[in-house]
């Protein structure tokens, strides 16, 4: 009877229409949510996978473009490029996987951040001359586009406000975006420099405020799937290399040295698909599944993948320079791109591995300490040679990885 009147009592006062709208708009929410629940198939949908393949016309035309200004300012200005095109995959991703692909709104969105992304894709070549507003434009599009529409899809209160602060950290980057277009090439680079460091910054921090950051606990990420994403989109990039590689053999194919130069680039594209997938992999995705915050090491991937982009990217230009001319003695940016790429990957995935996994890589500082001595030495040998002392150490790494995994298999067996 006391629990009737209550209910009356809060109908009367109005109390008890405001707790039924409360508790429709909740149903509403659950029924509109395009997040992925715990009975969506968590296997890398065949549209993701579509939607990765204009990446790989991104880091074409990356390649090209250092190529054509093979100096410190080129490599700047391809730096910046790279950031703002993995950015906005990486965050696309990371939406992707937070949702369910198989509605229809999800996979429209995957669409319409892939056109968007061809036409900033494409204007990377021109992206400091006259197509910067192109770039630009297309940038802040699909990341703000993408951002707001986030806000509309019924994430949970912790994801949903991770977006809110990811958006509004955007904001703050685009007018330096917006004001670099209006420059010429010189200061918009240091625009974009700047935009690019800050939205590199809120990605390496969580995009957290004053007061407010995510929980990684709380984040309803699947561990095992992003780093799959990051695994396959870096099986692509290193496709893009072996493309590269192709291409350049083509047209030098009345090169004697060209079966030589061609082997030693491939060897180079192999041991480092090795370094990576050949049982690291396994080890991080165990890792993962071991944990409770899998948003960390999400984050921590993110960012080592893109250094092992940079890498590739480094070592696409090497090869085609050198495939190019292989006799001569290598300059400074050629030696730069054919050591440098190998060290920042060494470099990239050991601190990976110690942050995750918890495993110091001996193997990696010998490798970089062995990339460091060759390439002081590149500069009195021809450049295939110097190709070939890029090479010599990811295979050494390769080796010992494999050597130490079985040692350990060994010993943990009964």
């Amino acid at each position: 009877m006391t629990s009737l009147l209550t209910v009356v009592s809060l109908f009367a006062t109005g109390g008890g229409i405001r707790l039924l709208l409360a508790q429709w708009r909740l149903l509403m929410f659950r029924a509109t949510s395009l997040m992925r629940s715990a009975t969506s198939d968590d296997r890398v949908t065949r549209l993701e996978l579509f939607f990765d393949l204009v990446f790989v016309f991104a880091l074409s035309q990356l390649s090209h473009h250092l190529l054509e200004y093979p100096s410190w300012v080129g490599a700047g200005e391809t730096f910046v490029l790279l950031l703002a095109v993995y950015k906005v995959w990486v965050y696309t991703t990371w939406s992707a996987t937070l949702l369910d692909t198989s509605r229809l709104q999800v996979q429209w969105m995957l669409l319409i951040v892939m056109l968007v992304t061809l036409f900033m894709n494409a204007s990377i070549g021109s992206a400091f001359g006259d197509f910067g507003w192109l770039f630009a434009a297309s940038y802040l599009l699909a990341q703000l586009g993408r951002g707001a529409w986030m806000l509309t899809v019924g994430l949970d209160r912790t994801t949903h406000d991770h977006f809110v602060r990811t958006l509004i950290w955007g904001c703050v980057s685009a007018p330096f975006w917006i004001a670099g277009v209006f420059f010429a090439p010189g200061p918009r680079l240091i625009f974009w420099s700047v935009a690019a460091a800050i939205d590199l910054g809120g990605h390496m921090v969580a995009h957290r405020l004053p007061g407010r950051k995510t929980e990684g606990s709380r984040v309803p990420l699947t561990g095992e799937r992003i780093f799959e994403r990051f695994g396959l989109f870096y099986l692509i990039a290193l496709g893009e290399t072996i493309l590269s590689t192709g291409l350049a053999i083509a047209g030098n194919l009345e090169d004697p040295l060209i079966f030589l130069t061609g082997t030693v680039s491939l060897a180079g594209s192999v041991a480092v698909w090795w370094c990576y997938f050949h049982g690291l992999e396994q080890e991080i995705l165990k890792k993962l599944a071991s944990v409770d915050d899998q948003f960390r090491p999400g984050i921590l991937a993110g960012n080592t993948l893109v250094i092992l982009l940079a890498g590739l990217i480094l070592v696409a230009v090497g090869d085609q320079l050198v495939i190019s001319d292989p006799a001569v003695r290598p300059d400074l940016a050629t030696v730069l791109f054919l050591f440098g790429g190998p060290a920042l990957f060494l470099a990239g995935r050991g601190f990976f591995i110690r942050q995750v996994l918890g495993q110091r890589q001996p193997s990696d500082l010998a490798g970089i300490g062995a990339l460091v001595l060759l390439a002081n030495l590149s500069f009195l040998l021809p450049a295939f040679v110097a190709a070939i002392g890029a090479v010599l150490p990811l295979i050494g790494v390769a080796v010992s990885d494999t050597v130490n995994r079985r040692r350990r298999t060994q010993q943990g067996a009964p």
